[in-house]
Order: C-alpha cells, then sequence, then structure tokens
C-alpha cells in the first residue's frame, strides 16, 4: 500500500511539472533590436518593426569573436567587462537595413557661412550727413575770422556723425571729395555698382570685416547672384534686435537694383585647419555630447566628444577622439537607443 502511494505521488509531480513546463511564458522580441523583450506581440518602441516569438536564447558572439584584435594582453578583468558593457553588437545586415553610416575623424579646412539680411541702399540719414560735412569743410575754407573756431566744431561734428554711421576716415575723405556720387544712396545703383545694407548678429560680428567677399542674392532676381566687398561696418549695435549693420558695394553692370529691394548677402570665412567630424555624428544629450565609434565590423562603442569650433556641417574635435577613428554619422540615434535597453534605459550609465 505504501509502494502505491509513494508512486502516486511520484506520477502526480511529474504531472504537474509537465504541465509547468506547457505554460512557460512566451516571449517577444525584436529582429533589429534582440536586447529589447516583451511578455506579448506588438511593436518595438525603438524602430516600430512587429515583434516576434523568441524560439530560443540568442547567443551573444564569444569573447575570442568579438574582442579580437581590440584588447591588449596586459588589460584588467575589470576593464574588459566596462569595455563589453558598452559594447553594441550589430550584424553588418542590420547595419545595412537601419541605415547605419560612417565616416572618419580628420583634419579639415574649416569655413564659416554668414548670411545676413540686406537691401538696396535707401539711407538719406548718411546722404545729409555727408552734405552737411561738405558744406562745414567749405565754410572752414572761406571764413578766416573769429568765426573759424564755430565752423571747426561744426566740422568736427559732422566727422563723429559720419564715424557713428560706420564710415572710416578715407571713406569720409572719399565722399566729401566728390569721388562717389551721393546719389547712389537715395536713388540706386549708379555706374554699374550699388550699394548694400546688410545686418548680421552680435554673435557673428568678430568674423566680418572690411574687405571680405560676399554674394548677394536679391528676391526679384532669384537667378542672378551680385558680387561685391564690405566698405564699411557701423560702429554701433542696434540694441533691439542685437545686430550690428554693415555696407557692401556690389557689381551691377545692367542698374538693375533699386532702392528697398531685399536680398540676402552670403559671406564664406575660412577659419582654420582643425581635427573635426560631422555635425550629424555628435548626439547631444544636454549633459554631454556623445558619439559612436566604429571599433569593428560588427561592434560599437560610445565616446564622449569634447568639441570647440562649430560651422554649418562640422565639430572642432578638443576631446574624445582620434584622427582617423571610424564614427557613425547616420542612425546613431538607433545605437543610443539600444545601448540605453542594454544598460537599462539610462543614458547616463556609459563608461568611458
Amino acid at each position: 500500500m505504501k509502494r502505491i502511494l509513494l508512486f502516486a505521488i511520484i506520477f502526480l509531480t511529474l504531472i504537474s511539472f509537465l504541465q509547468s513546463c506547457k505554460k512557460e511564458k512566451e516571449t517577444w522580441t525584436c529582429r533589429m533590436h534582440p536586447a529589447y523583450i516583451s511578455d506579448r506581440p506588438g511593436q518595438c518602441p525603438i524602430c516600430n518593426m512587429d515583434l516576434v516569438k523568441k524560439e530560443k536564447q540568442q547567443i551573444a558572439p564569444s569573447k575570442s569573436e568579438s574582442h579580437a584584435g581590440h584588447e591588449s594582453s596586459n588589460s584588467s578583468p575589470s576593464d574588459a567587462k566596462r569595455k563589453e558593457a558598452n559594447t553594441i553588437y550589430l550584424p553588418e545586415e542590420k547595419q545595412r537595413l537601419i541605415g547605419i553610416k560612417t565616416d572618419i575623424v580628420t583634419v579639415r579646412s574649416l569655413s564659416k557661412a554668414i548670411n545676413a539680411y540686406s537691401r538696396v541702399a535707401y539711407d538719406p540719414d548718411l546722404y545729409t550727413a555727408i552734405l552737411e560735412y561738405k558744406e562745414a569743410r567749405k565754410a572752414g575754407q572761406v571764413i578766416m575770422d573769429d568765426s573759424a573756431s564755430i565752423s571747426n566744431s561744426l566740422l568736427s561734428s559732422s566727422i563723429v556723425r559720419l564715424k557713428q554711421l560706420g564710415l572710416s576716415d578715407s571713406q569720409i575723405s572719399e565722399w566729401g571729395n566728390g569721388k562717389r556720387n551721393l546719389d547712389e544712396l537715395i536713388l540706386g545703383s549708379k555706374n554699374g555698382r550699388a550699394y548694400i545694407y546688410s545686418s548680421i548678429y552680435e554673435s557673428d560680428i568678430a568674423y566680418v570685416k572690411r574687405g571680405q567677399k560676399v554674394i548677394l542674392k536679391i528676391d526679384s532676381f532669384p537667378e542672378k547672384l551680385f558680387t561685391g566687398t564690405i566698405q564699411s561696418i557701423d560702429s554701433i549695435l542696434d540694441e533691439k534686435n542685437r545686430t550690428l549693420r554693415f555696407r557692401s558695394y556690389v557689381s551691377d553692370k545692367d542698374n538693375l537694383l533699386k532702392p528697398q529691394m531685399f536680398g540676402n548677402i552670403e559671406i564664406s570665412i575660412p577659419l582654420k585647419k582643425a581635427l573635426s567630424i560631422p555635425k550629424s555624428a555628435v548626439l547631444n544629450t544636454g549633459k554631454y555630447k556623445l558619439a559612436y565609434k566604429k571599433v569593428s565590423s560588427k561592434e560599437f562603442t560610445p565616446a564622449m566628444v569634447k568639441t570647440g569650433m562649430e560651422t554649418d556641417e562640422f565639430y572642432e574635435v578638443l576631446d574624445g577622439l582620434q584622427e582617423g577613428e571610424e564614427i557613425v554619422v547616420e542612425s546613431n540615434f538607433l545605437l543610443d537607443s539600444e545601448s540605453k535597453i542594454k544598460l537599462g534605459g539610462s543614458s547616463n550609465e556609459h563608461s568611458h
């Protein structure tokens, strides 16, 4: 009787075990992001692909395969673990599927493009100020009595006014000697050239100098380019919009440009040669800037980057990357999302 009871207990235990195996919880995962696991079907929150049922345990690349050529013989176990924790493994087929593209950290000749809102000059204030200066000069040459001091005072005041409007001593002399036609300040293009007024933001003031080449695009003639040079820069900032005005002469052989026509001036400013990367390679977390290095055909690691000078396309690299390293410039946000999932959702847990 005891033997029969023992067999019954063993039989019931086996049945219970088999039933629990059948009821083992099913899980779903993403083909693109196998680190993401869900207890129900749906879509991947990273790439929106449909989840698939996880049939078997996914095997991570072996240490000998994934780290070949990347760990020195004297690396400590803690260094190896930290490196493995930060490494993202992505097969080449998946890289192509999500659009991973890379570029090389290299030294480039950087340049900055400044665009300035512009208009064809209509400046009765400058026109009047130059006339006053010319009259003061004429009066000073004629008056020879005690009123000469008054005339000199008027001349000094008119010169100060012209300098406030951005004219240099040589330009004041040119206008005063009649070498330039005053009418172009209020009537537009004369003698195949036009006077252009432009405004730049306070942050760009240091880049703009007299004599720089400019290209003017006018809304009225979208297919035509007018080239010229910067002639003068105002000495007083507009306190309302924090801009500074500068004036340029541009070539206008057909006298197409009319006062108050609107357009845009572009100035290309060469900066310097510097170690740099495309701006698309940088992920700005708010606390630091991050880039992803491709360390093998299937491995990527994050690197904190310190940047310096910024242009429209590139960041200067001050620290965090070396010349010749390969970095991700497209779809790097997907790598970052995968890294966050691997580290439990916190972007602040990257070790560098």
